[in-house]
């Protein structure tokens, strides 16, 4: 095929197509470094409100670096992955304290940052500041390995080193930035997964995939991996906090150095892998947890709904129960985690996940009441 017939092709495509994303219209680096650690495990659409509030919130380098971990945390909430958030909020205070808050141009120092790769600071380098260098990730996979019909699994570590070597070789002069974001868009809007719109495609008369009538044969996987399904559940724990009667409901604080550590949660817990339970023994094995973490009496569980969570290779199904504090005391997690009792309008000052975030949003105005009484034993 006549690569700079396809080179054409493509950036005459993107230059019509190609989405205004905000991070495009200047190409500031603190917006690209920005938008592509959020786009780590994330879709553009999804990303796209918490880039913009992250914009308002850290306008500049610096602000983001003064600000405290607890507001960023909080201005991540939703997003998941959250050592990304820290790792932005550590590598900003780098910046300040190394290159005067201004974000560096040499590669090597790009790679060097805190919670940046070989493909994000390729990306940083080529949108940023046009350096040719390559970028491979899930689109430019698919768009390369369809063009060029490569046989070779992606997933053996030896084989991604040839689309690695491919893609550098195939950025033209001084073009890096526009270049490496066709590819990408190709794959995002065009190239897709499954069901690709080849009728659309700029590159369908140069694709070789195309021409064997097999593009969803691409890119090759030697082996795909089980997915594990989780059974969990989480429990809101309620007790009228002062004298209006008002509700407060406790949260606790992961662990430093834990999964998504610092931030707040509801109590929870994994019940099963792999095994199905029915609805009493997962309400069973829920309330004798809440008994034994909290040695607090309870005349049972209040079903409030059921959250999924996906993540790469594990499908899980959070249940979700309210329970009233009954006796003398306040219960306290036995494992020494921080603690709170809050209400619900001050659930805002609290990072959490996106699932718990979503039970916060469960919360009704009074607290849950216990419709049945379950025996832990």
């Amino acid at each position: 095929m006549s690569l700079m017939a396809w080179q054409k092709d493509l950036l005459r495509w993107f230059a019509k197509n190609q989405r205004p994303l905000p991070w495009r219209r200047h190409t500031r680096p603190y917006e690209v470094w920005v938008s592509e650690i959020m786009l780590q495990q994330t879709q553009v659409e999804t990303m796209l409100p918490y880039f913009r509030r992250w914009m308002r919130l850290f306008p500049t380098i610096a602000a983001l670096a003064k600000s405290p971990e607890k507001k960023v945390l909080k201005a991540w909430e939703g997003l998941g992955y959250y050592s990304r958030a820290r790792n932005l909020h550590e590598t900003a205070k780098r910046i300040v304290r190394e290159h005067g808050g201004a974000f560096p141009r040499d590669f090597e120092t790009i790679l060097s940052l805190k919670g940046i790769g070989r493909y994000s600071a390729g990306a940083i380098a080529s949108i940023a500041f046009n350096e040719p260098r390559p970028i491979v990730d899930g689109n430019v996979f698919r768009v390369l390995s369809r063009l060029y019909a490569i046989k070779k699994p992606i997933d053996i570590p030896r084989n991604r080193e040839i689309f690695w070597k491919l893609e550098a070789d195939l950025i033209p002069p001084n073009r890096a930035r526009l270049f490496n974001q066709a590819l990408m868009e190709l794959g995002a809007l065009v190239c897709a997964a499954k069901n690709p719109a080849c009728a659309l495609c700029p590159l369908q008369k140069h694709c070789l995939a195309f021409k064997n009538d097999d593009p969803e044969a691409y890119p090759v996987r030697e082996k795909k991996k089980k997915m594990v399904k989780i059974i969990a559940a989480a429990v809101v724990i309620s007790r009228r906090g002062d004298p209006t009667g008002r509700p407060h409901y406790l949260v606790q604080q992961r662990p430093l150095g834990e999964i998504m550590g610092g931030l707040w949660e509801f109590p929870e817990w994994k019940l099963a892998k792999d095994t199905a339970l029915d609805p009493e023994k997962i309400k069973h094995l829920t309330l004798r947890r809440v008994l034994s973490d909290f040695g607090m009496e309870s005349n049972g569980l209040k079903e409030m709904g059921r959250i999924k969570r996906n993540y790469t290779h594990h499908l899980e199904t959070l249940h979700v129960f309210g329970v009233p504090a009954h006796g003398r005391g306040n219960p306290a997690p036995t494992g020494g985690w921080p603690f709170a009792w809050v209400t619900p309008e001050k659930f805002a000052d609290y990072p959490f996940s996106s699932a718990h975030a979503k039970i916060a949003n469960m919360i009704p105005l009074t607290p849950p009441v216990a419709t049945a009484t379950t025996s832990p034993c």
